[in-house]
């Protein structure tokens, strides 16, 4: 398991994985945060660019993950955040 997350392919497989579930089930933003966390965790590790301070150990590429996440869903969230509270059907 170490090898596949390792070289940062793990994290781009879970990161088509999440943004797929996401497309398919519709969970309110927060599998393609995820997907988006998990992609560019992949990409950082491809490019060599993981902070010098981390190990690049799986511990350490979970935490840039969850880190990643977190901020993607607050901006996906302030993004597409609605505009109106009315409702559109106006009954």
């Amino acid at each position: 398991m170490s090898e596949l997350f390792g070289d940062g392919n793990g994290w781009l497989i879970c990161g088509l994985v999440f943004i797929i579930v996401e497309m398919l089930m519709n969970l309110g933003y927060v599998s393609i945060s995820f997907g988006v966390g998990s992609l560019l965790t992949g990409l950082l590790i491809k490019i060599d660019s993981l902070p010098t301070t981390f190990d690049t150990g799986f511990i350490d590429e979970l935490f840039v993950a969850a880190v990643l996440s977190v901020c993607a869903l607050i901006l996906i969230r302030k993004f597409f955040k609605s505009r109106s509270l009315n409702d559109i059907n106006n009954y």
